[in-house]
């Protein structure tokens, strides 16, 4: 399966990383970047397990999309599983990102 990631997923964890850095002096951006490294790592796995994730039961806009959801490094992932009829491969697109701290708001 391919895994493609949109560019918004990108952005949400830039986003809440550069925030945590400006808010907890004690986090360092040596120990961020292993954690978003663990995170791609995470997001990349889908090509061997996106089809035994559920799909999305608490966040009604994912709800509402259909998406699939998996948790990795306390960031709640959104994704969609599609076929291209061309070639016939399976696509797993990850569309939003939201960390376990905002994901109820």
């Amino acid at each position: 399966m391919i895994v493609r990631i949109d560019n918004n997923v990108h952005v949400q964890i830039a986003e809440f990383y550069a925030i945590s850095l400006a808010l907890h002096p004690a986090l360092d951006e040596a120990v961020v970047e292993r954690k978003k490294a663990r995170l791609y790592a995470a997001i990349r796995e889908l090509e061997f397990y996106a089809t035994i994730y559920p799909l999305a039961r608490y966040k009604q806009s994912w709800i509402d999309a259909g998406y699939h959801e998996f948790i990795a490094e306390d960031f709640h992932f959104a994704y969609k599983i599609y076929t291209i009829e061309e070639t016939g491969e399976q696509v797993a697109y990850v569309v939003d990102a939201c960390h376990s701290l905002l994901y109820h708001n």
